[in-house]
């Protein structure tokens, strides 16, 4: 039995790594993307960049953790399963509890590093992650504009942008609302714009526009208009002189021992008081899911037997995408104290592992 639980256990540990590897780089690349128009544009380096990833490491595991044990178990059993190694096990006279064991002592543990992860690291990745992300975003008003977007740059100046190139950088289809004291709204309209640096030590940035209308009503009387078009304009943008604020910790920033101290403070039943509650038991239910996703996977992959692996990996993907559907939804409701907020949390657990127990009781004799 010994050696029966370690050749299991082998099985299991290649796809799991492999789906950590996969799964975490798929949600680290949306990050990736949007780091590289730091780079791009000259506001940190692929240092920067590296570390930014650093940080993003411990909050893209603390997901994917789970994930990737419902994948294992599906690909190392049905393996097992597909080559009749399962039912050869069972014709032995060995239970399918006792068969499995190993990956459930697996599951067990790794849930107690995901919760590791989320308690301990998440917090400080989290903080140190927006800390460096403020420091070289600050008093850069470009970095934050996305098509559709309507954007502040100044106290007078107003930016919408309908599109934004992202191959070049350049804003599309560009509309500013610029107001000035004792004047009318004056309006720029430019088929494209892109910001560049200023010489002068970076007391101002530019932003060049093309192709561009200007409407100046003039002065607040309403006497005169004017209407002049340009092809190459470049309108002066100040940077305002930020001081780096000490980050303020949210509730997804906080162990659950700050999360106990903080949900003390707070009104009970209040939104905010529920956003703490809700923290504090997905820090214990999302590592609970790796244990989960053990009893979920294995009877799965059993019913499949010889009609393919594929199969497996598509079921786990659908299980995947309903178990994290289901809970964010009822994370929201949970939040606006509709259910309690604990209960909102651990309902998908609790749903999915007795769909996993009845499984894997009607597959056979545990």
């Amino acid at each position: 039995m010994k050696l029966l639980k370690l050749y299991i256990l082998r099985e299991f540990i290649p796809p799991y790594i492999g789906s950590v590897a996969f799964f975490s780089m798929l949600l680290l690349l949306e990050r990736v993307l949007s780091f590289v128009r730091l780079v791009a544009r000259g506001y940190a380096s692929v240092i920067d960049l590296s570390v930014l990833i650093f940080y993003s490491i411990p909050s893209t595991l603390a997901l994917t953790m789970p994930m990737a044990t419902l994948m294992g178990a599906l690909v190392s059993v049905s393996r097992l399963s597909h080559d009749s190694e399962i039912t050869a096990m069972r014709a032995s006279g060995i239970r399918l509890g006792s068969i499995f064991l190993s990956l459930y002592i697996t599951g067990i543990f790794i849930g107690g590093l995901s919760f590791y992860f989320t308690d301990k690291l998440v917090p400080i990745g989290n903080v140190k992650f927006r800390t460096l992300y403020q420091k070289l975003t600050i008093a850069r008003p470009d970095v934050q504009i996305d098509s559709l977007s309507i954007n502040q740059l100044t106290d007078n100046v107003t930016m919408l942008v309908d599109e934004v190139d992202e191959k070049s950088g350049n804003l599309l289809n560009v509309t500013l609302f610029e107001r000035n004291e004792g004047e009318n709204e004056k309006t720029i309209t430019a088929k494209k714009g892109w910001f560049i640096s200023s010489e002068e030590e970076d007391a101002y940035m530019v932003l060049r526009l093309q192709e561009g209308v200007i409407y100046d009503p003039g002065p607040i009387t309403g006497e005169s208009f004017d209407s002049v078009t340009f092809s190459t304009m470049d309108l002066n943008i100040p940077i305002e002189r930020k001081e780096i604020q000490n980050i303020a910790k949210s509730p997804r920033d906080m162990s659950m021992k700050e999360l106990a101290a903080s949900m003390s403070e707070l009104e009970w039943g209040s939104r905010e008081y529920n956003k703490h509650v809700i923290e504090y038991h997905k820090k214990i239910a999302i590592p609970f899911a790796c244990i989960l996703f053990v009893f979920l996977g294995t009877p799965f992959a059993v019913a499949r037997g010889r009609t393919g692996r594929g199969l497996g990996l598509g079921i786990g993907v659908i299980i995947i995408f309903l178990y994290y559907l289901f809970l964010l939804s009822l994370e929201r409701i949970g939040k606006s104290g509709t259910i309690p907020p604990w209960l909102a949390i651990w309902l998908p657990n609790l749903l999915f592992f007795i769909a996993g127990m009845y499984n894997i009781l009607r597959r056979g004799k545990v």
